[in-house]
């Protein structure tokens, strides 16, 4: 009888319970492992299916390796607008390119953003808007929405203008430094990218939190900040296997690197690091401006202590500080990018050339009012137009997840065919699961857009008593407008609560250097006739940025030939 009250005692033992706990807790991990691909609301769906027990659906780091959109829309293009694939840990994941769903997730419920996103989005680029939930966005938002008015964002335009000048001066250089033959004839050839995304971060720099970055005036040379900015960027989307485990485990991995010293861990703490700094010395020098600067992050401060203000809806010093990366990657990274794609649009042959003189005709007719009133931009109806476009065609972000709050149907705009072959108009979705919106293809569908949905195409803009419109009944099919109160009708921005709170700054922005670039410039394909033609690609760190097809590892590039107008 002791030995059994002994043995009772040693089953018992805090040891062993804690032994037992942790064991049922790797069981059930173990077991939701394997079963979660299975849910019922996802066998009904047509798949994409497990073709590996962990990666899922796609190739070996697709995930993290910038190829995330390219599979994405392949998986669309092969199973339908509305289907299922498996990421990497087997999880599940319903592509959903409807426009009406759409509206449900992110109008009217709305959902929230998947929380391995927000965990490294947090860690690579800062915990600011872009990554903050419920009650701490809301706060942020109020806080930030008196620096993003019209009147604050045509206030922005002087910079602008100044940094564009800067910019066609660069270019200028750019084309002097071409001393051969062909350059007269054909163009000097220049990576345009480089430029642009110079003079859209002096913008940011200066609108954003007074801050000169000076790129458009240095020789290859980048600021501290700027650095270790893109630093923090280049080590989201490495491709490694460490890369890999730290997105899925997150802090554990990030410990075990720093013990063994892993290259890039360390180089991202140090660049993380660097960002704070400056970032901290910028909100103070934010806060002793208070009353007379009017950037975005003075602004924030001074709305952050108006009086009517509650002490509890105030941003924190640390709130304020982690908006700085979160500025220069949302205020410079998108714009810049959207910019680039489109010179693949005014480098074409014929059309990009009719496009250009377009441009150009609009902006030099009369009296140049634009030139120093922002208003008069948006009354110019085909750089409007061809801004439009380049944002349906070219969007920066190029899908957009959240996750399900709970047991949810989800209504659809058109029927879809599901796995047995029948028909439905409502999708399940269970509590946790994610839904993902791959926006590049719902801004191109044919069946929304007309037949000319997949071409570029800026004339379906314009109203129709412009010479150049379109007919009007050819373009969009009615549930695009499901989405109310978006840009343009498209998905580009978001929708909802947590749409870029930055819309304004960004058209203004592209509008004002697309503008200084074709007033001053003709642009031309890079290859010649006979010359192989030069292919691009897309690399999705967040942003998909153009590289060289073939050739990531060298970067964001959009080789063209430049030529200058004649004054």
């Amino acid at each position: 009888m002791q030995y059994e009250i002994s043995v009772l005692n040693g089953f018992l033992s805090p040891v062993y319970l804690a032994v037992l706990a942790a064991l049922g807790l790797l069981a059930y991990g173990i077991i939701d492992f394997m079963r979660q691909p299975y849910a019922e609301n996802l066998r009904v769906l047509k798949s994409a299916g497990l073709k590996h027990w962990f990666y899922g659906s796609w190739p070996k780091g697709a995930e993290i390796n910038g190829r995330y959109e390219y599979e994405l829309l392949k998986t669309v293009e092969e199973h339908g607008p509305v289907c299922v694939y498996f990421e990497m840990g087997r999880t599940p994941v319903i592509a959903l390119a409807d426009h009406r769903a759409a509206s449900r997730v992110l109008l009217q419920t709305p959902y929230n953003r998947v929380p391995v996103i927000n965990e490294m989005v947090k860690r690579h680029v800062g915990a600011g808007l872009i990554a903050a939930e419920g009650a701490q966005h809301r706060r942020q938002r109020k806080v930030a929405q008196p620096a993003f008015t019209l009147h604050s964002v045509y206030n922005m335009a002087g910079t602008m203008h100044e940094k564009s000048a800067l910019l066609v001066a660069r270019l200028h250089r750019n084309i002097a430094k071409d001393s051969s033959p062909e350059a007269k004839t054909h163009g000097a050839r220049i990576d345009i990218t480089k430029d642009i995304f110079a003079a859209a971060l002096d913008i940011i720099g200066v609108v954003g939190f007074n801050y000169q970055f000076n790129s458009l005036l240095s020789d290859g040379e980048t600021s501290a900040l700027e650095q270790a900015f893109h630093d923090c960027l280049h080590t989201l989307t490495t491709g490694t296997l460490y890369n890999l485990l730290r997105i899925v485990l997150g802090a554990p991995v990030e410990f075990i690197g720093r013990v063994f010293r892993i290259k890039e861990q360390l180089l991202l703490d140090r660049s993380k690091k660097l960002v704070r700094e400056i970032s901290s010395q910028l909100v103070e020098q934010a806060k002793k401006d208070d009353s007379t600067g009017t950037d975005l992050l003075t602004l924030m401060v001074r709305s952050n202590n108006a009086e009517d203000v509650k002490q509890s809806s105030r941003l924190t010093d640390e709130d304020l500080r982690e908006t700085v990366p979160v500025f220069l990657f949302a205020g410079h990274e998108t714009t810049a990018t959207a910019l680039s794609w489109c010179m693949i649009q005014l480098m074409s042959d014929e059309y990009g050339q009719t496009i250009q003189e377009r441009l150009r005709a609009e902006l030099l007719d009369g009296d140049e009012k634009w030139r120093t009133d922002p208003q008069a931009l948006d009354t110019l109806p085909y750089l409007d137009a061809f801004t439009r476009e380049t944002l349906r065609f070219y969007c920066p972000v190029r899908n957009l997840p959240r996750q399900a709050p709970y047991d949810d149907v989800i209504p659809l705009s058109r029927p879809v065919q599901l796995r047995d072959g029948s028909m439905t108009t409502e999708i399940r979705v269970l509590k946790g699961q994610t839904v993902q919106f791959p926006v590049s293809w719902m801004n191109r569908d044919e069946s929304l857009w007309g037949p000319t949905g997949n071409q570029f195409k800026p004339e379906r803009w314009l109203p129709a008593e412009h010479p150049h419109a379109m007919l009007q009944e050819q373009l969009v099919e009615p549930c695009v407008n499901d989405l109310k109160g978006v840009f343009a009708n498209l998905m580009t921005f978001g929708a909802g609560p947590q749409q870029c709170i930055g819309i304004r700054m960004a058209v203004l922005e592209f509008k004002v250097i697309l503008a200084a670039i074709v007033t001053n410039f003709q642009i031309l394909r890079p290859n010649r006739d006979g010359e192989p033609p030069v292919e691009i690609d897309s690399l999705d760190m967040v942003v998909s940025k153009p590289v060289l097809r073939g050739r990531p590892e060298d970067g964001l590039t959009m080789p063209v030939r430049i030529k200058a107008l004649a004054a």
